[in-house]
């Protein structure tokens, strides 16, 4: 839609609402002349709604309901515009969302001498004395980190730019972090003794090698719990609970506010709180900045990492957050998040390669690649082989079946972090367990990112009936990031070419990446989650529902393009199922009469780019109106 047009539109819906806003509120707010999409169980498409004491009235036609004007109604000329219930983002870390007052990456990849030039310019302002910690947010691990001539590691430039400071580069995925040599001669062993991470503490009678295979001494990067070891400062991590760390935080609450509220989200589950995090959004509360609704996952991810499991210690701790919000409007606390593995990258480059750790059915390849990052293309440069490892899985399989059935028994959600293969069939297990030992609870369990899920499986989700919380924005391929994933996952053989091998259709990681649609075709219920900041600061919706539908790169379909879902599906996956997904469908999630006035007025019709043949302008939608409880929380300008 061309500007010319836009703009004065956009005038006149403005000058409405607030019109409307001065009027008399007293008998309500009419809408009228919408393409309002309901998203009820009829997916019904209205005209009209009446707005009331923050609840939706009737719901209906232009003519049934025009006539409210005489019985003091306000009223709101939608003027054709696109009407949706409010948005669910069912998988969010919403205080990563805006940076902190720190040295910050902002998840942009960067090559090993721009990472040392950056590093360089934030000692001065965040690390001005010998000793001092510097703690760099938002680093990209698995995209740029290009070796230069100057420096070939991670390590090798944070040594260069700070050789007297420990420095630690907090990776966006939450999973990864690297560090210069003087931070990883802090680490700690069980006892809290200083012992550092080196080739003797984590060799094979080492009193760090149970965390070998997640450090990588040459790059410095290291992965998952064995970044527990390293005494880094919390005020660059969402585990933070110092005076300093939430007055970082508090200072970003309005904006985190803004930018929810202008992505027309009006619910989140955060995916994993913990009594930091959960006092950040009591605060917004409190400063009347809470414009959505939160589900709060209690999330011991430390302990699923370091491979502790106390069930009643889980539970104890689970049952008193929960009471704590059980009277709260606006915030609640019944779900547990559980991180079955860990993440599918590995490092291609390193000798031997890094190895991804998400647990997988079968053993990772070792690949040998070559790659070109100027023309984005590359080679395989000799065959693979069996590596002997197939990652992990952070409990024992009857040790999880155990914790899933006391979560579903005690009335918990379980929302579970899977990545591979084997990890989603044991994840699936337990689910199934905790049904034929508890019988049906009727709670709605989900399981979030699923990479790489077996075609057998991909049945049992829709078996269980299982929610499922997808980042349609990381289904779209590139080279540059899948090179770091599929060549662990099916051999290579020399000669071969790089694309031709990572996206062969024949290949195992065309059956098993990102199933959405066969799996929702097999009953399980498709939800929605941008696992912002990973990635993306920004939580995207409509970047994620265009690559929902188009699953294509470069204008060509993707080698799996089929798992690509329609319109209507991933419109549910952001309003009702995303509110069903915490329960809270009774409340909100679709435009009903008695439900919460939860609502989006978009500056374009979707549907209309659908039947254009041009779904990937969805990703340039704008959120003209969001409105909470009734009340307009979020204008555009």
């Amino acid at each position: 839609m061309a500007h010319s047009n836009i703009r004065p539109r956009q005038l006149l819906l403005a000058s409405t609402l607030a019109l409307a806003a001065s009027a008399s509120q007293a008998a309500g707010t009419v809408y009228l002349n919408g393409k309002v999409y309901t998203q009820d169980g009829s997916r019904s498409v209205a005209q009209a709604f009446v707005v009331e004491d923050g609840k939706f009235g009737r719901v209906g036609s232009n003519a049934e309901l025009a006539g409210l004007r005489q019985q003091g109604y306000a009223v709101v000329d939608l003027r054709g515009r696109m009407v949706l219930p409010g948005l669910h983002d069912n998988h969010i870390h919403a205080l990563g969302t805006v940076p902190l007052d720190m040295c910050d990456l902002d998840g942009k990849p960067v090559n090993l001498d721009q990472l040392a030039s950056k590093v360089r310019g934030c000692v001065a302002k965040y690390a001005p004395q010998p000793g001092d910690w510097l703690v760099v947010n938002q680093w990209s691990p698995y995209d740029g980190n290009t070796p230069t001539k100057r420096f070939k590691t991670v390590r090798a430039a944070l040594d260069a730019a700070a050789a007297d400071r420990p420095v630690a580069l907090m990776g966006v995925d939450g999973h990864a972090a690297a560090y210069n040599s003087r931070a990883l001669a802090l680490a700690h062993d069980k006892d809290g003794n200083t012992v550092g991470y080196n080739a003797a503490t984590l060799g094979k009678d080492g009193v760090l090698a149970s965390q070998a295979q997640y450090v990588d001494l040459n790059t410095g990067v290291i992965r998952e719990g064995a970044r527990e070891a390293i005494p880094v400062p919390d005020t660059g991590l969402l585990s933070a609970n110092s005076d300093k760390a939430a007055a970082l935080y508090d200072a970003i609450l309005p904006r985190v506010s803004a930018l929810l509220a202008s992505s027309g989200i009006t619910g989140i589950q955060d995916a994993c709180a913990n009594d930091f995090i959960r006092q950040r959004y009591l605060t917004m509360q409190q400063r009347g900045l809470l414009q959505m609704r939160v589900n709060a996952a209690t999330c011991f991810h430390q302990d699923d990492y370091g491979g502790k499991l106390d069930i009643p210690a889980h539970l104890a701790k689970a049952e008193a957050v929960r009471a704590q919000f059980a009277a709260n409007p606006l915030i609640k606390a019944d779900t547990v998040k559980i991180f079955v593995d860990g993440t599918m990258e590995g490092d291609p480059f390193t000798e031997p390669p890094f190895l991804p750790n998400a647990g997988m059915l079968s053993n990772f390849q070792l690949p040998h690649i070559h790659y070109d990052a100027a023309r984005d293309q590359g080679r395989v440069t000799a065959d693979s082989q069996d590596s002997g490892q197939n990652g992990t899985v952070n409990f024992q399989h009857d040790a999880l079946l155990d914790y899933a059935t006391a979560l579903d028994k005690a009335g918990f959600g379980i929302h579970l972090h899977s990545i591979g293969d084997r990890s989603t069939r044991w994840a699936l297990d337990a689910l199934q367990a905790a049904r034929q030992r508890n019988g049906n609870s009727g709670i709605p369990h989900t399981i979030a990112h699923l990479q790489m899920v077996h075609p057998d499986d991909q049945q049992r989700l829709g078996e269980l009936g299982v929610y499922l919380t997808f980042t349609y924005a990381w289904m779209n391929p590139q080279l540059a990031y899948d090179m770091l994933v599929t060549p662990f996952l099916q051999p290579g053989r020399k000669g071969q070419d790089l694309a031709a091998m990572v996206y062969d259709p024949k290949g195992y990681a065309a059956s098993a990446v990102y199933p959405v649609e066969s799996s929702r075709r097999a009953g399980a219920v498709l939800a929605a989650g941008s696992d912002a900041p990973v990635d993306s600061r920004d939580p995207r919706p409509f970047t994620n529902i265009a690559a929902a539908l188009t699953r294509v790169a470069d204008g060509k379909p993707y080698y799996n393009a089929a798992q690509h879902t329609s319109l209507d599906e991933i419109l549910a996956a952001y309003t009702i199922n995303g509110a069903r997904a915490v329960r809270q469908g009774d409340i909100t999630g679709s435009i009903e009469s008695g439900k919460s006035a939860d609502f989006i007025v978009l500056d374009r019709n979707l549907y209309q780019l659908m039947q254009a043949g041009k779904p990937q302008r969805i990703a340039d939608t704008r959120v003209e109106l969001t409105v909470f409880q009734g009340q307009p929380v979020y204008r555009r300008r």
